[in-house]
């Protein structure tokens, strides 16, 4: 008997434990959600409702609550957002168990009743969807609503879709670029790619010929790493060595490249650049960009369709690219252009934490938009569909038979704790909100979700809320799987440091 009260105790403490990280993300949920403001030892401060980004910023010990950040990170890095409905659907789901365990159940049997309620949830929700070619739009609006973006809700979605239908879907083809000052309205999408660099040298044309050239290695001496002594009488015969011993080596190099770009052109380097190099090439008509990061890099191969050369040997033949120095605000870049799929969104504000706020925003918002336009479906968004599929689950939960289906009842509860958290949030009772849900649900009316202006029901389909099919099954599969591993654990034991 004992032992089993301390396995009991292990598994209500693991349940506390992780409900904890749920009560701090709770209260962002939907369009109405509050913000947190996190503070370090440093005093850096980051202002946000973004769930994933709390959650990586918490300092958690308990490995229960852990599991259950690590199921939100799932959901961000398989479909971008959702990770705050991930995480409250888990928390409720392990706050249901507890009282299943008051009631005598064990935990194997929920763990059975839940693995059915999600089969049960997500295959229902195939019976929800809608095509998501008309709602792409809609979909990033709902994302953005309740988020510092909200203020150019109409801008700031169109931009998302234009991104999205550019890149043909590929979210690393969608590059995003931060301009201090201006307005968010001044944000703009640009199909290419824009480097924050200057050329090398100021002699460089600012627009040179419309070819290019890649290197995924530096054009500069590397440190020897040979301990070598030599003897000289002077720092003048030191200069002229150095000179001799270097300068034909490097201009054989450059009159290489040159070769390549008879017309002139640009050369996108990965490292630095001999100043020797620099100075042959600029008499050619050619400018160089040099410290190019890796993933600029990747970006400017698939916007100029185009291979790296790992060195200057392995250089073949130069591509077509339109590159130009502009000044955008007060700062200079070079812009790319080419025939390939690649876009880069030019995000404007007025300070810069306002801005990452902003980046954190946009890249929710492309992420579901990518999501919605490659799966190719969509439901009702606000909890609509997780309530809707709480109803089906009660129908069917008398199929589960004996004690499971008290499982099965208590998943769809859980469920129903998304719109009722959307409705708190906003200041309305989330008991009533849940009751008058059902009510409409039971009456056809699939797409009723909780109302945040008066309280009450409306349509999420006539308010355009929408969103990706992909993101409320996954939300539900790591909830459900997070929720059944801690449930498993039964006793915690220390083990031994190596």
């Amino acid at each position: 008997m004992q032992d089993n009260e301390s396995n009991m105790s292990a598994q209500v403490h693991n349940i506390r434990a992780a409900k904890r990280i749920v009560n701090t993300v709770k209260t962002t949920l939907g369009p109405m959600g509050m913000d947190k403001m996190m503070v370090d030892g440093g005093g850096n401060v980051i202002v946000t409702n973004d769930g994933a980004t709390i959650l990586q910023e918490l300092d958690i010990s308990h490995p229960a609550a852990k599991m259950v950040v690590e199921a939100a990170n799932t959901q961000e890095s398989v479909c971008y957002d959702g990770t705050t409905s991930t995480v409250v659907l888990a928390g409720e789901l392990l706050g249901n168990s507890e009282l299943l365990f008051n009631k005598g159940l064990h935990a194997n049997v929920i763990c059975r009743g839940y693995r059915k309620a999600s089969k049960w949830a997500t295959e229902h929700l195939d019976t929800l969807k809608t095509p998501s070619k008309n709602h792409l739009q809609h979909v990033a609006q709902t994302s953005i609503t309740g988020k510092a973006l909200e203020s150019s809700m109409e801008h700031v979605s169109e931009l998302c879709v234009k991104a999205v239908e550019n890149a043909k879907g590929e979210f690393e083809r969608i590059r995003v670029m931060c301009q201090p000052g201006g307005a968010l309205d001044d944000s703009s999408c640009f199909s290419g790619v824009v480097l924050h660099k200057e050329f090398m040298l100021p002699a460089m044309p600012d627009k040179p010929t419309p070819k290019a050239l890649l290197i995924n290695t530096g054009l500069s001496a590397d440190k020897s790493d040979d301990n070598v002594q030599l003897s000289l009488g002077s720092a003048a015969e030191y200069q002229q060595y150095k000179r001799q011993s270097s300068r034909d080596d490097w201009v054989e190099k450059a009159q290489q490249i040159a070769s390549l770009l008879p017309e002139g052109g640009t050369v996108f380097v990965r490292d630095s650049v001999n100043e020797v190099v620099a100075a042959t090439l600029t008499k050619q008509g050619i400018s160089v960009a040099h410290r190019i990061p890796e993933s600029s890099l990747t970006a400017l191969c698939k916007l100029l369709n185009a291979t790296v050369a790992h060195t200057p040997e392995d250089l073949n033949e130069a591509v077509d690219a339109e590159v130009e120095c502009k000044t955008i605000g007060d700062m200079k870049y070079i812009v790319v252009e080419g025939a390939g799929e690649v876009t880069t969104l030019i995000l404007r504000g007025a300070t810069k934490q306002t801005l990452d706020e902003t980046e954190r925003g946009f890249e929710d918002a492309l992420g579901v938009v990518c999501l919605a336009y490659n799966n190719g479906n969509v439901v009702p968004g606000g909890g609509a569909s997780y309530l809707n599929a709480a109803l089906h689950l009660r129908s069917r939960a008398a199929e589960a038979g004996g004690r499971e289906q008290m499982a099965i009842d208590a998943f769809a509860d859980a469920l129903e704790s998304i719109p009722a958290a959307i409705a708190e949030n906003a200041g309305h009772d989330p008991l009533d909100t849940v009751l008058t849900l059902r009510n409409e649900h039971q009456n056809g009316k699939v797409d009723a979700g909780p109302d945040i202006e008066t309280g009450g029901s409306c349509s999420m389909s006539d308010n355009d809320v929408w969103e990706p099919l992909e993101l409320v099954r996954q939300a539900v599969q790591s909830a459900s799987e997070v929720t059944i591993s801690i449930l498993r654990i039964d006793d915690i034991i220390g083990k031994r440091t190596e």
